[in-house]
């Protein structure tokens, strides 16, 4: 090669070089918008959970809604609880997690607060056996998802 080709040789190579680089540089300095990342710190989440009274044609059907409640491991819950069923008391227990409430009153709201520590998928109900037919049927899941 003579002199101009190895000039030629030299110029694509540095060009490549400083390419790599800059791509380096601009990945390794890219911070996603903070959408993009999840909190920090954890959050306050209300949820107002009812006893859902539906008269069918042939029985009434009481459930929880919502049937299913999602937080993060760390965050602060505050559940109001409300019992719309107009003939009976309804109690609430979410066991694993040691909280219950003895009895609600018809048309009553009751009001708890935790902090959700451990992740996983728990279940929540009624106390009050015998309070209707379905009792067995009035159930949710409350679910804590680890990691930020």
């Amino acid at each position: 090669m003579n002199g101009g080709g190895w000039t030629v040789l030299s110029a694509v190579v540095l060009i490549g070089v400083l390419l790599i680089a800059g791509a380096y540089l601009f990945i390794q300095s890219y911070v996603p918008p903070a959408s993009a990342t999840a909190p920090v710190t954890p959050e306050v989440r209300q949820f107002g959970l009812v006893m859902h009274t539906f008269e069918g044609p042939e029985e009434t059907v009481r459930h929880w809604m919502p049937s299913t409640i999602v937080v993060n491991a760390g965050d602060s819950v505050i559940l109001r609880i409300t019992n719309t069923d107009e003939e009976e008391a309804h109690g609430f227990s979410l066991g694993a997690l040691n909280i219950t409430v003895p009895s609600i009153a018809p048309g009553k709201t009751a009001v708890v607060r935790f902090r959700a520590a451990r992740p996983g998928i728990y279940h929540y109900g009624c106390t009050l056996a015998g309070c209707a037919r379905d009792h067995e049927d009035q159930t949710g899941q409350f679910v804590v998802l680890s990691g930020r």
